[in-house]
């Protein structure tokens, strides 16, 4: 009995074992298949993956293709353009353009080849103002063209291109009318010496020292100025020949009565009219005979000093408000512009330069800043003369000066003349003598007088 149990167990261990084996088969059978499957899809994926790959590096391609492509048609669309600009018919200069710029690029070209300052229009097609079309595509104006051609024309003035030179070459005398003898004291540049001339007719003694004077092209203009009984302005405007003094002519009225106002002579033909009661500047044109208000002034500025520097710029500095106050403000106007738009300068200083509660007079230094000298009706002035500095033009700077002396005379002209390259005079309200200040070239202050015309001028 025993013995037959025995062959039984040993017969089921077999069995089991088989099973196992067969199970482990199957399990390692499943592994291999597993792995092989897994290696197939990995293979699968890696094909998969370099074929997108393949794709999206051929998309990529496909893609640059069309971006030159796009470059290409855009470059059709927006071709370039070759605008010449003209001058009195002629061709200045050339720029290149996109058609789908706006026309404003045609005019911010000018501020590189062109003066900063000056102004122009520019006429397309014979008689289209293109300032009126800024925002507008060039490719709108010149279309279907790869040339086109624009002409300049200047906004501002007439202006010198070099205002000193002017002065010296320009004047051969320079006059100061003596209100209560009813003559004129006249400054000749080529004798360096004065003469007095009477004027026979009674224009003269319609003004007085509350009128205003200005010099230019060996001419005085005078204008306004107190009525006899003191009660009001007048609009009065004339002109002495100082080369012939018979010749006085009558010229347009100013707009508004004025006194103790300034005037300048511009080069080459123009004289502005400042102040007096007013802000607002008169122009007026010597060879048209023609005046008209040209704009407003931010303040009212009597007995004000006006100086054009850089050939561009007039300045007005300072002078006396409405209320008997002096102002230590500047400003000053673009006359290469349109419009001549007065703006304020907003000036520094130096060792705490201060305008003073005087006159001044202005004469050249540099190329880039001016002497104001201060004058005074008080005998003892001992106000300081200033070097106004413009080297840079949007912060300009403010220096005392040493000059050797100062001006102890009302000047009306408040401006020094160039006479030569190395001198220039001023002449003051005549009391007793015959003189003149004057500046040489190692810019101090002098005083001289002229024995030759001494006369009992009052």
């Amino acid at each position: 009995m025993g013995g037959i149990c025995t062959s039984v167990n040993k017969k089921n261990k077999v069995v089991e074992v088989n099973r196992k084996r067969s199970q482990k088969s199957e399990k390692e059978n499943s592994i291999n298949a597993n792995t092989n499957n897994s290696v197939i899809k990995n293979e699968d994926e890696k094909d998969n993956k370099n074929e997108k790959k393949n794709n999206d590096t051929n998309r990529s391609k496909d893609s640059e293709m069309i971006s030159e492509d796009e470059e290409e048609n855009i470059k059709n669309k927006n071709p370039d353009i070759i605008i010449s600009y003209l001058i009195n018919e002629k061709t200045a200069f050339q720029e290149v353009f996109k058609t789908n710029d706006n026309i404003s690029s045609l005019f911010d070209i000018l501020l590189v080849k062109k003066s900063k300052y000056a102004q122009y229009d520019l006429i397309a097609n014979e008689e289209l103002s293109l300032s009126s079309k800024l925002n507008e595509k060039i490719g709108t104006i010149f279309p279907n063209t790869e040339n086109a051609e624009v002409k300049m024309v200047y906004m501002g003035l007439d202006l010198s291109d070099d205002m000193k030179a002017f002065y010296e070459n320009h004047n051969e005398a320079i006059g100061m009318p003596l209100f209560n003898s009813n003559e004129v004291l006249i400054f000749h540049k080529q004798s360096k010496n004065f003469t007095t001339e009477v004027i026979k007719n009674n224009k003269l003694s319609k003004f007085n020292n509350s009128s205003s004077i200005c010099n230019g092209k060996s001419v005085l203009y005078l204008s306004g100025g107190e009525n006899h009984n003191k009660s009001k302005s007048t609009n009065l405007f004339i002109s002495i020949d100082l080369l012939n003094t018979e010749y006085i002519s009558d010229l347009p009225k100013l707009n508004l009565a004025r006194s103790h106002h300034s005037m300048i002579f511009i080069p080459k033909k123009y004289i502005f009219i400042v102040g007096g009661g007013t802000n607002e500047v008169e122009l007026y044109n010597i060879e048209k005979n023609s005046i008209e208000i040209d704009n407003k002034m931010n303040e009212i500025r009597n007995e004000c000093t006006l100086f054009i520097m850089n050939n561009t710029t007039l300045y007005a500095f300072c002078g006396v408000s409405r209320d008997g106050s002096f102002l230590s403000t500047v400003e000053r106007c673009n006359l290469k512009g349109k419009d001549r738009l007065w703006s304020y300068v907003n000036y520094t200083t130096a060792d705490n330069t201060l305008f003073e509660d005087c006159f001044y007079v202005g004469s050249f230094f540099s190329e880039t800043s001016l002497i104001l000298f201060s004058a005074s009706e008080d005998e003892n002035n001992e106000f300081s003369n200033i070097l106004f500095d413009l080297e840079d033009e949007e912060n300009p700077t403010l220096n005392y000066y040493e000059s050797g002396g100062r001006i102890k005379d009302v000047i009306p002209e408040k401006v020094f003349h160039s006479i030569d390259q190395n001198t220039s005079i001023v002449i003051p309200l005549i009391k007793n003598v015959c003189k003149y200040y004057k500046i040489n070239d190692d810019l101090k202050l002098n005083s001289e007088i002229c024995p030759d015309v001494l006369k009992n001028i009052v």
